[in-house]
This record gives C-alpha cells, structure tokens and sequence, in this order.
C-alpha cells in the first residue's frame, strides 16, 4: 500500500512559511521604545527649576534680620533730645537792665568789707586791687562787658547792686557773707544792657 501513495509536486513558494510571524512582532516593540525616551527627557527637565526655587525663600530671610537692627537707631536719638530739650529753660535771668550810652556803660564797685578785692576786666585791663573800704568808678566800658572779682583773703562776697539812671552808672555794693549760695564773682553785661551776677 506505501506504494501506491504518491505526493503532490509543490513549489517552494506554495509551502507555507512560518518565519513571516516572528517577523511582525518586532515591529510594535519599536513604538515602545520611542516612546521611553521621550518620557524621560520630559521629567529630567521638569525636576531642576524645582530646585532652585527653595534657594530663592532663603535669601530673603537674610534682609529681614537686618531690617530688625533699624529700630534700635531711633530711641537714641530721641534720648539726645530729651537730653537738649531743656536746655533753653536754664537760662539766667537778668538782675537788670542798664542802657549803654553809645554802647557804653559806667561801672562803679563799691567795697564795703575790711580785706583787699581784686578784680579784673576781662579783655580790658589786668588784675586790679580795690583795698578795703574804698570804691573806684569803671568808666565807658564797652558793651558787651565781663567783670570778675574775689576777695584776696578768701570768704564769699554778697553783691547788691544798685542802678543810677541819670548817669548811666551801675554800682555794685560789695559786703562778707558766710552764706555760699549768696557768694557772686562775676557780672557780665550784654550788648542789649541786660545784667547778670554769677
């Protein structure tokens, strides 16, 4: 009987061909790995602007801890103020006022004590003595006008002055005293005529 069989003549390009398939898999994995680098060069990108922005936050606290170191400037300056603020109220009132003739005044110290008073016109004359019980009368002083005076054998001198309009004259009556806060060295007067004891 395996005689009798006889097979079909067949050309090579009627058998079928089983190596197309494994052929078209590969195709579809392409799409696939074109598309993994593309997701890749998206999210590198994406993660470093994302850094930088937590470095911006941290400058700026930097400016604020100077901005605290500014108010600590004001209270200084308003203690200066309230330092000078009352300055213009200790000014001396005037005992009296003279009015200089010409700009100039006449001065007449009288020393009513038992000791020797020296005194001295402050850019005019040197050191003079006036003895005890003596006066002697400073003439055309011109104003503004510094006198200073002491008595040689120490002690505190109690000035009482005494106006003498008609002559344009100041007379100062010097006398002792024990008391210190009544004790006077100096008498200044300004251009304006006004008369100060120190």
């Amino acid at each position: 009987m395996l005689s009798s069989i006889t097979l079909p003549n067949l050309s090579l390009a009627q058998l079928p061909r089983f190596d197309s398939q494994p052929l078209k898999q590969p195709s579809p994995e392409k799409p696939s790995s074109t598309v993994s680098p593309s997701n890749t060069v998206q999210t590198q990108p994406s993660q470093p602007p994302k850094q930088p922005s937590p470095e911006k936050p941290s400058s700026t606290v930097s400016p604020s801890n100077t901005v605290q170191t500014q108010p600590s400037q004001p209270p200084k300056q308003l203690i200066v103020n309230d330092s000078t603020a009352p300055l213009p109220g200790t000014r001396q009132l005037p005992i009296g006022i003279i009015q200089p003739v010409n700009g100039l005044v006449n001065i007449k110290l009288a020393n009513n004590t038992a000791a020797t008073i020296s005194y001295e016109i402050i850019g005019d004359t040197t050191q003079r003595q006036l003895s005890g019980k003596s006066e002697v009368i400073l003439r055309e002083l011109k104003v503004p006008v510094n006198i200073t005076f002491y008595r040689d054998k120490g002690g505190f001198l109690l000035i009482k002055p005494q106006f003498i309009v008609e002559n344009s004259l100041l007379k100062l009556n010097m006398t002792e005293t024990n008391n210190f806060n009544l004790d006077k060295s100096s008498l200044l007067i300004e251009e304006t005529g006004s008369v100060f004891l120190n």
